[in-house]
């Protein structure tokens, strides 16, 4: 297992990450359990599509952060993303922007995601990952915005045809949302791009060279691994969540 100080280089060189989907309500014990069955580098919880309260991410992440594993954090919805900031001071060290479309979007969420001078969040981390360690707040500012992961989910074609743009803007992480995206390729059967790996492939291609990369939800090693021959390097592992019997 691998902490936050390390996360975002790994990403950018091209290393294997994958990381598992839990619930927010995880105790110390489910979140123990998780990490037996695979060397997770970060754990995520959805508030999308899942219960959520502020008290109950502060809980988790003050679990995650004591054994230094990165949170990331889906929240509600992308017009949401002026209150990142609030979001990042309950805990998380990655925030995820769900159905991304607009390039004003990635804009906004970085803004909120980091720091003065590069961004204009406001100071308060007191729940932060690391902030035991960087007391100064400028010292604590320039250490977060170097490793804080900020992601765009990407479901729609009007999404992946601006992900070059995206990037250009920000985004460290383009996330799939295959099912959604389902939906859109559907409403436009005569666009070039016809199914998912297609869409997978396009984006691929246009990220090479950037700074960013592609994270895939998967369900199991066999899909991993056939997403790795297509280039991929990040994953996110869903199921033990799947299999939750709460779901």
């Amino acid at each position: 297992m691998h902490g936050i100080e390390t996360l975002k280089k790994r990403i950018i060189s091209g290393e294997k990450i994958v990381g598992a989907s839990v619930r927010m309500w995880s105790t110390q014990d489910d979140i123990n359990r998780t990490l037996e069955i695979r060397d997770y580098d970060f754990l995520a919880v959805d508030a999308q599509h899942s219960p959520f309260s502020e008290q109950t991410l502060a809980d988790f992440c003050e679990l995650t952060n004591e054994i230094g594993i990165p949170t990331q954090l889906r929240i509600m919805h992308a017009n949401q993303a002026y209150l990142i900031g609030n979001m990042l001071d309950l805990g998380p060290s990655m925030i995820e922007i769900p159905q991304v479309e607009e390039l004003e979007t990635v804009h906004e969420a970085f803004k909120n995601f980091y720091y003065p001078q590069k961004g204009r969040r406001s100071w308060g981390p007191s729940r932060s990952p690391q902030t035991n360690l960087y007391l100064d707040r400028l010292e604590y500012a320039r250490w977060w915005n170097d490793h804080g992961v900020l992601w765009m989910q990407i479901e729609s074609l009007r999404g992946i045809d601006q992900v070059k743009e995206m990037s250009r803007a920000g985004a460290d992480i383009f996330s799939w949302g295959p099912n959604d995206l389902a939906f859109d390729r559907e409403a436009h059967p005569d666009h070039d791009l016809k199914t998912d790996d297609d869409c997978i492939e396009f984006v691929l291609s246009e990220l090479t060279g950037t700074k960013s990369t592609l994270c895939l939800r998967t369900y199991g090693d066999d899909q991993i691994e056939r997403y790795e021959r297509m280039g991929a390097t990040m994953f996110l592992d869903e199921t033990a969540i799947a299999s939750d019997p709460d779901v």
